[in-house]
């Protein structure tokens, strides 16, 4: 359990909901780390919204991280706080901001491919920016029609479990190597069991060799499961153009592989698809 105490306050970060003396505490610290330069203040036009930070690149901090507090809700009883990494804000409560100084280790960096696209597995890739290892959680944990359908979110466990036996190609261990990880749904899990396993764990965003790389490795893999080059990179195509190369792909195999539809997921299962992005990403 994630408690950070401040002289009787006690504040448990695994709890979904916030009295107003632990949200006024967690915007106090919030503040604090903000006038010393951790973090940044954010600029929202959501009513409900108290305040909402982000990271700080050259403190520690990726943007990537935020966090929000949100007012008081009568319904829910108290106020909400929404974070991309709660064990960042952790820190934050503790003002431990030595902690966000990176070891002076190997980096490992982690992403994933696949997730937006509507036929076969996801791939995990791991890189030490010389070499690329994957892995892949077949489609069957995509489908509704498994032992080990969709639904289950064991396609969660599956791709914890290749991650760290992927990481063992690099021999890997926490005295040796950190992480940065993409913060991507899929990658959370996975993030949390490598904190447990005692690697010092950045949620960044992950750009060059892995990105670029992992991309072909994973059309290569589509390639040799469906026997066509349907695949489109979704950071490599304008989001406008995205809703039409995924029902391109998703008729191909209609036709073609209907074994190899992520048919789990809601999309694929109706005649349209939004134009939103995020239509297009593994479901939370």
């Amino acid at each position: 359990m994630n408690e950070y105490k401040d002289s009787n306050l006690m504040v448990d970060l695994t709890k979904k909901v916030y009295t107003p003396e632990e949200a006024g505490f967690i915007l106090d610290r919030l503040e604090y780390a903000c006038q010393e330069g951790i973090v940044e203040a954010r600029s929202e036009s959501t009513p409900s919204l108290l305040s909402s930070y982000r990271g700080v690149e050259e403190k520690g901090i990726t943007p990537k991280w935020n966090v929000k507090v949100y007012g008081y809700n009568k319904k829910k009883g108290g106020h909400s706080v929404v974070c991309i990494d709660m064990h960042v804000l952790g820190r934050l409560l503790e003002a431990d901001y030595e902690s966000f100084v990176p070891p002076d280790l190997k980096v490992l960096r982690i992403d994933d491919a696949g997730g937006g696209f509507p036929l076969c597995g996801v791939m995990v890739g791991i890189s030490d920016e010389g070499t690329v290892q994957t892995a892949v959680v077949p489609v069957e944990y995509f489908r509704n029609d498994t032992d080990n359908a969709f639904e289950t979110k064991r396609y969660l466990d599956i791709y914890q479990d290749l991650a760290v036996r992927v990481l063992q190609r690099f021999d890997a261990s926490p005295s040796t190597h950190r992480i940065e990880i993409c913060s991507g749904h899929i990658n959370q899990p996975l993030r949390d069991k490598l904190r447990r396993l005692g690697y010092d764990v950045r949620v960044t965003e992950i750009k060059g060799m892995l990105q670029d790389t992992l991309e072909e490795l994973y059309r290569e893999y589509v390639n040799g499961e469906v026997g066509s080059d349907v695949y489109y990179d979704p950071k490599g195509v304008k989001v406008s153009e995205i809703p039409t190369r995924y029902r391109a792909a998703l008729e191909y195999g209609r036709k073609h592989c209907p074994d190899k539809i992520k048919t789990g997921w809601n999309s694929p299962n109706k005649s349209g698809n939004r134009s939103n992005r995020r239509a297009f990403q593994i479901p939370g």
